[in-house]
């Protein structure tokens, strides 16, 4: 495997590990939040693993599969079922995609990565660019799962990441990392609770 196949597929790993921490511990309620507009946490992940699934299989199979004919979950493209089950199938189906195309390019050395490669609506695009694309929109759409679930949760930013909102009161909503000790948890929320009384008079 050539430098550059290792490169494109540890950029895919990487979006596939924000992918995983992002929906690790997802509730159904969560996934069936859509913060008041029309794009739900579950409607969001079915987004991804369709376009993760398609972009795979026009890139490398001999008879591709249509966004239509792909292998939605339960065979559920325009509908899903509201359950627990179902939504750890699709969850599975996304990472089953990335896992796939890990697979696919394991088989490949760096000069395929410039040649041309089908894309679903009729034209070519040389195959380490559909990686970057597929890479963009995994990324984009966890970012986009994530600030849904921000939202569904309730919670500000990472402890010692904050920034200040000005016009939304983020105190008491901070999330603590994994990484942060005890000491250090108990530390950073002392020197909250200080900024707080400083520039509100409270606290």
């Amino acid at each position: 495997m050539g430098a550059r196949v290792h490169d494109a597929r540890a950029a895919l790993a990487h979006a596939r590990l924000l992918f995983t921490r992002n929906v690790q511990s997802l509730t159904l309620d969560e996934a069936l939040f859509a913060a008041g507009g029309h794009r739900s946490i579950l409607g969001v992940l079915k987004h991804i693993g369709g376009w993760v699934h398609v972009y795979r299989s026009y890139a490398f199979d001999p008879g591709p599969t249509h966004w239509e004919h792909t292998s939605w979950p339960r065979n559920l493209r325009a509908t899903v079922e509201t359950s627990p089950e179902y939504l750890s199938e699709v969850i599975a189906w996304v990472d089953e995609g990335l896992q796939a195309w890990d697979d696919a390019l394991a088989g490949v050395e760096d000069d395929e990565l410039d040649r041309p490669h089908p894309l679903h609506w009729g034209g070519t695009a040389p195959l380490g660019e559909i990686v970057v694309m597929v890479d963009h929109e995994v990324m984009y759409h966890t970012g986009e799962l994530n600030m849904l679930l921000s939202i569904a949760r309730g919670e500000a930013w990472e402890y010692t990441e904050e920034v200040e909102e000005n016009h939304i009161s983020t105190y008491g909503h901070g999330v603590r990392p994994a990484w942060m000790s005890d000491e250090e948890a108990r530390r950073h929320e002392a020197e909250l609770r200080a900024a707080v009384r400083t520039t509100t008079g409270r606290g």
